[in-house]
């Protein structure tokens, strides 16, 4: 199924929301809301996440409204050649915004920087979800359970 998909329908929930201004969004994104509205998830935000169950080109579009995923089982966009997963490991979002690869968690110095602590802490934070299923290294999408940490 392609990224957007939907699973498990009725253990999810699905919302509106704005999309920033200026904003692309891709179906199948793990997109956030900055304040400003959802954008797709770089790898320094530590949530909420959704998935975007929609395309939104904003130059092309007159209502800047999308339905997300903000919990539930979804197909996601997943970096490819970042690592394969199997079943229940777990999420985080990857170098490329709005992209799933497997979570790594931080790792705290060994002499205290509180900017060193504070980076390790969120990035424990930024766990998307758990893999529905394996997902391999080649793979350009995931089932994960969005929600579940």
């Amino acid at each position: 199924m392609p990224a957007g998909g939907q699973y498990k329908e009725e253990l999810q929930v699905i919302e509106p929301f704005t999309v920033k201004l200026n904003e692309d969004i891709e179906k199948g994104e793990i997109v956030y809301n900055d304040g400003n509205g959802i954008l797709a998830a770089p790898n320094t935000a530590v949530g909420p996440f959704m998935v975007a169950l929609k395309d939104h080109d904003y130059s092309e579009e007159t209502e800047h409204t999308i339905t997300c995923g903000i919990s539930g089982c979804f197909e996601v966009q997943k970096v490819s050649a970042s690592g394969g997963g199997k079943k229940g490991q777990a999420v985080m979002i990857s170098a490329t915004a709005g992209e799933v690869t497997l979570f790594v968690k931080g790792d705290a110095p060994a002499s205290y920087a509180e900017a060193d602590m504070q980076t390790a802490l969120d990035t424990n934070l930024r766990k998307v979800g758990m893999l529905q299923e394996d997902a391999a290294d080649a793979d350009t999408t995931a089932k994960i359970w969005v929600g579940v940490k």
